[in-house]
């Protein structure tokens, strides 16, 4: 029984460190505003962008919105080309600048009154190229606001691009051929180019999954990192550990803390992204419009979910495997602190380690390089952000997945060992801050 009661790896008592340590937690100010802020501002950076969004294409849309108080009263407009485009085809008729006089000139007029404004639509050679130019000339003293030029500039624009494709007589055909985007490609071995044909998910794909399961994860071990270490300084400061480790076994102790930290932070975040998809809902609905595209796509974090069956079950795992990881890894590093002062060190240790992993995991998949792909996915740290997606994109194979959430695995079960070893002596120690070094070399010391 006495060896049993001196068992190192004992949890006894975890339950009640993780209910403590979450209730104290929410019972601090402090936690408790950092909390409701974190929420409240996943949910309202949706709607922020859409209104923005809104606010400037209602500017840019001022060709339709200006009315009968404009102050513009002629155009002049003087079609110095070639190209078969006269007032008439402006079809300024719909807009807000029917209101104006629309009228064709042999040139610009020497002096313009305040109310009106010069068309010209020219050609010139721009990087030897053949160009047509459309300004806008407006009087020095003009009434006509900046907002007014260019949208009527805008409006020109896609008249002028309309009688220029007239011009070439194109059919439909062509003019798709026309209107199609070019893209530039990537420089890739015949390897690489396989694997890209192949894989159910493209290369932009890869990137864009990757990097937003890179942000989440990255979330997750930066905050809980920060508030596993303040948390294990703060009751070691109070001396309140002292008193929990007559009842408490110390490695349920450290775990306790961990994984209330970690229902923190996980349960903050889930609350928020819950959140935000309802605010972005109902800004919609209100809107009318979806938030801009291109953030949207860069940050929709429910598209991770979009995997189905497996692959998507898949995630989950390995996230909190990672999480953990970290977690423990922060918890050593905290309690091996003497002073509050102590603490930015230990947090900067695990910063480090996790933004080494979140930029590598941004980055590398943009470089479309299988070798190092392959090599990040078994690197412990480094793998967390690179193989689960890369997996389910068809990128690597299902055994260097493997072998790198195995190496997880043993990192954790080493972090667990030294935790268990050493945390009773660091959490006691005041004498001076140990490193990661030194936590090892008392793990490996034997019992007196």
């Amino acid at each position: 029984m006495k060896k049993s009661s001196n068992n190192i790896y004992s949890c006894t008592g975890l339950l009640k460190v993780f209910s403590f340590t979450l209730s104290q937690t929410f019972k601090n100010r402090a936690y408790r505003v950092s909390y409701i802020m974190f929420i409240v501002l996943m949910m309202v950076m949706g709607p922020i962008n859409q209104l923005g969004m809104n606010a400037g294409m209602g500017a840019a849309q001022s060709t339709d919105a200006i009315n009968d108080e404009m102050d513009l009263k002629q155009i002049y407009f003087v079609n110095d080309t070639y190209l078969d485009f006269s007032a008439e085809k402006a079809e300024l008729d719909g807009t807000g600048f029917a209101v104006a006089k629309l009228t064709d000139a042999d040139a610009v007029p020497d002096k313009l009154a305040a109310d009106e404004i010069a068309v010209l639509l020219d050609r010139q050679v721009i990087d030897e190229v053949d160009t047509y130019v459309l300004n806008i000339i407006a009087a020095d003293e003009s009434d006509i606001t900046p907002i007014e030029l260019d949208a009527l500039g805008g409006h020109l624009m896609g008249r002028l691009e309309q009688a220029r494709r007239d011009a070439a007589d194109l059919g439909e055909e062509q003019m798709k051929v026309l209107q199609m985007a070019v893209e530039s490609g990537s420089t890739l071995t015949y390897e690489d180019y396989e694997a890209e044909i192949n894989s159910a998910y493209t290369s932009r794909q890869l990137s864009s999954y990757n990097s937003l399961y890179s942000i989440v994860l990255m979330i997750l071990v930066a905050l809980t990192g920060s508030y596993v270490v303040s948390s294990v300084m703060e009751e070691k400061m109070s001396k309140l550990v002292e008193n929990l480790l007559v009842s408490v076994r110390p490695l349920a102790l450290i775990l306790g803390k961990i994984l209330a930290m970690m229902f923190y932070v996980f349960s903050m975040i889930v609350l928020g992204m819950g959140g935000s998809f309802i605010t972005n809902k109902i800004a919609e609905s209100i809107f009318g419009t979806p938030a801009v595209q291109n953030v949207a796509d860069m940050m929709n974090f429910s598209r991770l979910f979009t995997f189905a069956g497996f692959k998507g079950l898949l995630l989950l795992p390995c996230m909190l495997l990672t999480y953990f990881m970290y977690s423990m890894l922060a918890g050593l590093m905290g309690s091996a602190c003497t002073r509050m002062e102590d603490a930015q060190s230990a947090i900067g240790t695990v910063t480090m380690v996790n933004m080494v992993g979140y930029m590598i995991g941004m980055i590398l998949p943009n470089i479309e390089n299988s070798t190092a792909l392959l090599v990040a996915s078994i690197i412990p740290f480094v793998s967390s952000y690179i193989a689960p997606v890369s997996l389910i994109c068809g990128r690597i194979p299902l055994w260097a997945f493997l072998l790198g959430i195995l190496l997880q695995i043993v990192i954790c079960i080493i972090l667990f060992r030294i935790c268990a070893k050493t945390y009773r002596k660091l959490i006691v120690n005041d004498s001076k801050r140990l490193k990661l070094f030194d936590i090892i070399k008392l793990s490996l010391a034997k019992e007196a």
